[in-house]
């Protein structure tokens, strides 16, 4: 069960959250006005370079599920484009042929069940990858995981709490949210922006304060979760509707940019100063044209893969490239190599 708080305690949520949490990576801004320009842009803030490998990878490709001895097994259905984390197996994003997207983002307030079975498990730090390899839309990929035993495993000597949104080409989007070893699935066109501490029903009720959702407070400018979430969610609003294809893209990346955490920033939480999480790279998903879009934070370029082009048939080679090259600019499917393991 989601509790939402009740109205005469806004105000204190709010100054919960302004106190809390300071800022904890990534946002996603997802644009399903218009059924002919559907796309969703995401940014990755980290205290660190998660050293992205951008990869492509072919229809029945084996895959475990990486949680131990009893970690569940697959052959890809779908080919995908994703990024990696840490020159890991962790995906952290991702389109498949089909343009359905999936998005792993950091969440400390997740915790998963104890899990007491042999049932089949997978690692959460694969759980993007799974989803993007066997489902085509939302409600499959909703049918299809909801009794997923998911367990945190550590990358870079970390253990990972997250939690994951995928959107479709219909416009479709869900996110899950495992909450005091319960999940929670969020699943509607109007789940649209997502950030991460609080819970997702905590930012839903905090941006009841805002004056574009029916409060007094203004546009918060801080790089917390929280007011990135009023921020996204505000311009998102008001971003008018695209003529074309320069139009789409550039107006997604036009919200999400609201929300980048500069190198340097701070903010201060509990009356102390945090360091902020800087926003190390940005993708756009064109669920539309299933076209994947990167940009990294240390290179002045965008690249794009544009999926019609990758070759995803049973047998075609793992393909991949560094993506924050800064030799890398434009259309960077003929720039892919093989690889052997990633």
């Amino acid at each position: 069960m989601i509790i939402i708080l009740k109205h005469t305690r806004k105000f204190a949520l709010f100054l919960l959250l302004k106190s809390s949490f300071f800022a904890y990576a990534n946002t996603t801004v997802f644009y399903n006005t218009e059924p002919d320009h559907i796309a969703v842009a995401r940014s990755l803030d980290l205290y660190t370079s998660d050293l992205p490998l951008l990869i492509t990878e072919p229809r029945e490709t084996p895959h475990t599920g990486e949680a131990g001895t009893d970690s569940l097994q697959w052959r890809s259905k779908y080919g995908t484009v994703m990024i990696t984390a840490f020159h890991s197996n962790a995906v952290s994003d991702g389109i498949n042929e089909k343009g359905l997207a999936a998005h792993l983002l950091y969440l400390p307030a997740t915790t998963y069940p104890q899990y007491t079975t042999t049932n089949p498990k997978i690692s959460n730090l694969m759980w993007a990858k799974y989803v993007l390899d066997n489902f085509a839309t939302v409600n499959e990929a909703i049918e299809g995981t909801k009794n997923l035993e998911i367990v945190a495993k550590k990358v870079q000597g970390k253990t990972w709490a997250t939690h994951l949104t995928i959107e479709d080409a219909t416009g479709d989007s869900a996110l899950f949210e495992f909450i005091n070893g319960k999940l929670n699935i969020y699943h509607g066109r109007q789940y649209q922006v997502v950030t991460n501490t609080p819970s997702y029903a905590m930012q839903l009720a905090n941006l009841k304060n805002y004056v574009s959702f029916g409060g007094k407070l203004p546009i918060p400018g801080d790089p917390s979760a929280p007011s990135r979430f009023v921020r996204v969610a505000t311009f998102l609003k008001t971003l008018p509707k695209p003529a074309n294809l320069v139009e789409s893209i550039a107006g997604i990346l036009s919200v999400l940019r609201t929300a980048l955490v500069p190198f340097g920033a701070v903010t201060i939480a509990n009356n102390t100063t945090e360091d902020a999480w800087t926003t190390r790279w940005v993708t756009v998903a064109d669920l539309t044209r299933k076209i994947y879009y990167f940009n990294s934070t240390t290179a002045p370029n965008t690249l794009w893969v544009d999926l019609s082009k990758v070759k995803f048939a049973p047998g075609s080679p793992i393909l991949t490239l560094n993506p924050v090259s800064i030799r890398l600019d434009g259309e960077a499917t003929v720039k892919l190599r093989p690889t052997v393991d990633y």
